[in-house]
């Protein structure tokens, strides 16, 4: 289940839910959903991101053509409301999605609701609640063993907590290509009365990823990743991984599909980015 969460979050975290448009077939009749929205809502985030695709006749949707569709974030306390920019991307061939974006801050611990509306006026809607502030973690960092040390607080769950690293591997036939390798803490993880902590070394893990002894490798950057949720995080714990992409097992978009989840996250630069071995 862990593995199943780690993947759930990518798709959160870095929007790349084409796998996502395939959670049912948009080929059979339908008159239930509308769009599929994906994308999270971050309290710390700088651009806020949604991918919001109506619902037609093609699996992965070919036509570059505005399809008229507004998307508007609004504040459930106050009755704000925005329009969202949208941007189109380009996949392989001519595949393509439309991402909706703002640069609208927004308030810990408030209600926002996401509306896609077509010309028509069919809508789908998504209501989410953001967690609390999430404060910048103590770290502590050794490079001999790759060990790291890091203390903080926080008032919700910790749904996500890893550290990245640019490697390289170092052979008898000098630098391999640079990879990046992901290591996930969630379970090395103590937290007692909002006080987490976490403290572990990760040179051999990196080894074992690079099929390489001991040290033999060259780390271009590291990072670490928290990421919190409040109390309306949607739980897996129950579904199978099949399940977890099926329209009506997860899903919080009325007349739609899909998920937007409210989070608090961090990404702290442990080391910055060095230029990678060219030998």
């Amino acid at each position: 289940m862990r593995k199943q969460l780690q993947n759930f979050l990518a798709i959160y975290l870095f929007f790349i839910p084409m796998g996502c448009e395939n959670t049912f077939d948009p080929l059979q009749e339908n008159d239930k959903y509308v769009f599929t929205i994906y994308g999270v809502l971050d309290v710390h985030a700088d651009t806020q991101w949604v991918r919001v695709m109506p619902i037609g006749e093609a699996l992965i949707p070919t036509d570059p053509d505005p399809n008229g569709t507004v998307v508007r974030l609004a504040r459930e306390s106050n009755g704000e409301t925005i329009a969202l920019n949208d941007s189109l991307f380009r996949f392989g061939g001519d595949s393509y999605v439309w991402n909706y974006w703002t640069t609208e801050s927004l308030q810990p611990n408030e209600s926002y609701n996401i509306t896609a509306e077509t010309p028509g006026g069919k809508q789908s809607l998504s209501i989410v609640t953001l967690p609390s502030a999430l404060s910048v973690p103590e770290v502590e960092y050794s490079e001999e063993y790759e060990s790291i040390m890091v203390s903080g607080h926080t008032e919700e769950q910790l749904v996500l907590v890893e550290t990245r690293y640019l490697v390289q591997a170092v052979t008898e036939m000098g630098c391999a290509p640079e990879r990046e390798v992901v290591i996930s803490h969630q379970e090395e993880v103590t937290n007692m009365s909002g006080q987490y902590h976490l403290s572990t070394e990760n040179w051999s893990v990196i080894a074992k990823e690079l099929d390489v002894n001991a040290f033999n490798f060259i780390v271009n950057r590291r990072e670490l990743i928290i990421v919190s949720a409040g109390e309306d995080w949607i739980g897996l714990s129950d579904l199978t991984e099949e399940e977890i992409f099926l329209p009506d097992k997860l899903s919080n978009v009325e007349n739609g599909t899909g998920v937007v989840a409210g989070i608090a996250s961090r990404k702290i630069l442990i080391t910055p980015r060095q230029e990678p071995c060219q030998k």
